[in-house]
C-alpha cells in the first residue's frame, strides 16, 4: 500500500480498517488477536503524516463509533506513534519557558561569537545537556519518568500544558536559576559546564547544516541573558508573544495592502516605506514598555534594556526596521561594544563565513585551473545548499545595507575589519566561482541537442553570482573580473545563439527551440536578452516559427517569447524595405496573427 491516509479520512474507516474484514481479528476476543489488532492500527497510523495526527485524532474522540474498542485501540495507537517521536519530554518542557526567543539559524551559527540576545535551538540543547549533568540531574530524571507515564494515555502537547507540568517546569526553571548564579563564582566549573554546552551544540548544528566549520561559542555573555530570560520569564514571554503578533500582523496587513496576498508570502514581499516607519515605532513603543518592567531593563549598557530591537533583527530579521531604530534611537552611545552594533557585526560576519564555507565546500574538491569542470565536471548544487547560500547572500546584502547605513562601514575603527571581510568574500567569488561558472556555462551555452546535467545549477548560480557581485560594487568593491567574465558571456552567448538559430533540414524545430530557450535563460539570468540577435534573415529561426505558428500544438509562454521577437525584426525588415515585400515574410505575419487571435 503506497498511499499515504491523509485527516480526510473517516474515523469510521479508520477503526474498521484493516481488522474489519470478515477475517481480521476481533479486539474482543483473545489476546493474540487483540496483540494483532494493535499491530495493524500501528502500521495504519504509522503512514498518516505528522500534521495529521492531530486532526485524526480530535476526529475519533468527537465522533461516536459504532465499535468503540477499535475506536480506543486506534486513540491509543495515534497517542503513542506521535509521543514516540518525542522521546526528550523533560527537555522539551523546560525548553518551552524559552520558546518565543528561540531560533534555528544555520547562517548564525557561523558567527565568530555569540551573537547578542540569540538562543539557537541547538545552543538550548547544549545548555539543558549540562544542567542534568550538573545543576539537577535526580531531577530531570524524575521529570522525565513522570511525563512519560502521564503522556501514555494522553498527547504530549496536551501533557506539557497540564497543571502538574507547569509546577515541574517551575521548579525546574528555580533550580536553573540558582545554580547558573552559583556557577558564575566557580570559574573551574563555568569551564567545565561551557565545554559540555558546547560540545553538544556543535554536534547538533553539524547535523542541521552542510559544510559547518566552527560554531558560535556558547560563552558566559549568552549564559547571563539566559540566566535573566530565566528569572524575569514571567514577564518578558507575554510582551514577547505580543510583540511578535504585532510584527507578523502589521507585516501581512501591509502585504494584502498591496496586492493580492495569495501572489507572495510575507517573507518574500519586499516591505514599504510606511510599513518600515510602523514597524519602527512598533519597535520605539515595545522599548518603551520592556523598559517599564523595572529597574533591571534600564540599565542600556545591558541587553535587556535593547531587548525589543534585537529581537527584531536576530528573531524577525528585521534588518530594514533595525536600522531605521538605530539611526533615530540609539543616539550617540553606539560604538563598537554597544549590543546593537555588536549583534549587527555578528550578523554581518556570519554571512560572510557561510559563502566562504559554502563555497569552498561546493568547489573545494574541484581542479578549476587544470580545467577539471570543464572537461567533464559537472556543478552539483542539491536544495540544502542552494537554499543555505542563497539565504547567506541575502543575509550579507541586507546587513551589508544596514552597516552602510549606520556609518560603521566608513568609520576608522569598525571600517578596516569590515573592509577585510569584503576582500575575502570577493577573493572568493573571484577566484572559486567564476572560473568555474565560466567553464560550465560555456559548456551549457554550447550543448545544441541536449543540455547539460546541471544547467538548471548553472542558471541559478548565475544568477546568484550576479546579485552578490551587484552588492559588492554598491560597497565600492566593484569586481573588474566580473565585468570581464559578463562579456565573455555575452560574447559566448551570443555566437552560441547564431549557431542556435541555424536549423538543419533533418532537425525537429522543437530541439532548437529548446536550444534557443536554454541559452535565453543563461543570459535572462545575467539580466541580457537575445532579441538583438534575433535575425529575420536567419532561414533556419524562420522555418522553426513557421513550423510553430502552422501547427496546432500548444506554444508555451518562453517560446511565444521568440517567437515574437523574431515576427517584431520581421516588422522592422518590412518597414524598411518600401519597394518589395517577402511572401515568407507575409506569411509568418498572417499566422502569427491568427496564433494570437486564436490564443486570446
Amino acid at each position: 500500500m503506497n498511499s499515504t491516509p491523509t485527516a480526510t479520512l473517516s474515523t469510521a474507516s479508520l477503526a474498521a480498517s484493516p481488522a474489519s474484514s470478515p477475517g481480521g481479528p476481533s479486539p474482543g476476543g483473545s489476546a493474540t488477536d487483540v496483540a494483532a489488532f494493535r499491530r495493524q492500527m500501528d502500521e495504519v497510523v504509522a503512514r498518516i503524516p505528522m500534521h495529521a495526527i492531530r486532526s485524526v485524532l480530535d476526529a475519533v474522540e468527537g465522533t461516536p463509533s459504532p465499535n468503540g474498542e477499535r475506536a480506543r485501540h486506534l486513540r491509543d495507537a495515534l497517542v503513542d506513534h506521535f509521543n514516540r517521536l518525542r522521546p526528550m519530554k523533560a527537555r522539551r518542557l523546560f525548553t518551552s519557558l524559552f520558546e518565543p526567543f528561540l531560533v534555528d539559524d544555520p547562517v548564525l551559527y557561523r558567527s565568530a561569537e555569540s551573537v547578542p540576545a540569540l538562543i539557537q535551538r541547538v545552543d538550548m540543547g547544549g545548555i539543558w545537556s549540562a544542567l542534568t549533568r550538573y545543576a539537577f540531574p535526580g531531577l530531570a530524571a524524575e521529570v522525565q519518568s513522570r511525563l512519560d507515564g502521564m503522556a501514555r494515555e494522553a498527547m504530549l502537547d496536551a501533557v506539557l500544558a497540564s497543571p502538574d507540568a507547569m509546577a515541574m517546569r517551575e521548579l525546574m526553571r528555580k533550580e536553573a536559576l540558582d545554580f547558573l548564579y552559583a556557577m558564575a563564582g566557580d570559574r573551574k566549573l563555568t569551564d567545565r559546564f561551557l565545554a559540555l554546552a558546547n560540545d553538544e551544540a556543535h554536534h547538533d548544528a553539524a547535523l542541521r547544516t552542510q559544510y559547518l566549520g566552527r560554531k558560535a561559542p556558547i560563552d558566559g555573555d549568552l549564559l547571563g541573558f539566559v540566566r535573566a530570560l530565566l528569572e524575569h520569564n514571567a514577564v518578558l514571554v507575554p510582551l514577547t508573544e505580543r510583540m511578535r503578533r504585532d510584527i507578523d500582523e502589521m507585516r501581512m496587513g501591509d502585504v494584502q495592502g498591496a496586492g493580492d496576498p495569495r501572489s507572495a508570502a510575507p517573507s518574500s514581499a519586499i516591505p514599504s516605506s510606511a510599513e518600515v516607519d510602523c514597524q519602527s515605532a512598533l519597535m520605539v513603543g515595545f522599548v518603551r514598555r520592556v523598559r517599564d518592567l523595572g529597574l533591571p531593563f534600564r540599565d542600556q549598557s545591558q541587553l535587556l534594556a535593547w531587548f525589543a530591537p534585537l529581537y527584531g533583527l536576530n528573531v524577525k530579521r528585521r534588518y530594514d526596521v533595525f536600522l531605521r531604530h538605530v539611526r533615530e534611537h540609539g543616539g550617540p552611545a553606539v560604538r563598537e561594544s554597544h549590543p546593537l552594533l555588536r549583534a549587527l557585526l555578528c550578523h554581518f560576519t556570519a554571512a560572510c563565513t557561510t559563502i566562504r564555507e559554502v563555497v569552498d565546500g561546493m568547489f573545494g574538491d574541484m581542479d578549476i585551473p587544470n580545467g577539471e569542470i570543464g572537461d567533464g565536471g559537472v556543478l552539483s548544487a542539491p536544495a540544502p545548499t542552494r537554499a543555505l547560500l542563497h539565504e547567506a547572500v541575502e543575509r550579507f546584502d541586507r546587513a551589508l545595507t544596514a552597516l552602510s547605513g549606520t556609518g560603521f562601514l566608513a568609520s576608522r575603527s569598525t571600517g578596516p575589519a569590515l573592509r577585510a571581510e569584503l576582500a575575502a568574500v570577493s577573493r572568493e567569488l573571484t577566484g572559486t566561482v567564476m572560473p568555474a561558472l565560466a567553464a560550465r556555462m560555456q559548456a551549457a551555452m554550447n550543448a545544441r541537442h541536449a543540455p547539460v546535467p546541471d544547467h538548471e545549477d548553472i542558471v541559478w548560480l548565475l544568477e546568484l553570482v550576479w546579485r552578490w557581485g551587484r552588492t559588492l560594487g554598491a560597497a565600492g568593491y566593484a569586481n573588474p573580473e566580473l565585468k570581464s567574465l559578463r562579456l565573455y558571456a555575452v560574447e559566448t552567448g551570443r555566437l552560441a545563439f547564431l549557431q542556435a538559430m541555424k536549423a538543419e533540414p533533418q532537425e525537429r524545430p522543437a530541439h532548437r527551440m529548446a536550444h534557443m530557450l536554454r541559452i535565453r535563460r543563461l543570459m535572462a539570468a545575467m539580466g541580457e536578452t537575445v532579441d538583438g540577435w534575433i535575425s529575420p534573415v536567419s532561414q533556419g529561426l524562420q522555418r522553426v516559427v513557421y513550423s510553430y505558428l502552422e501547427t496546432d500544438g500548444e506554444i508555451a509562454g518562453d517560446e511565444w517569447a521568440v517567437i515574437d521577437a523574431f515576427v517584431a525584426s520581421v516588422r522592422s525588415e518590412l518597414s524598411r524595405s518600401r519597394n518589395w515585400q517577402s511572401a515568407d515574410f507575409v506569411d509568418i505575419l498572417r499566422l502569427h496573427e491568427a496564433r494570437r487571435r486564436a490564443e486570446a
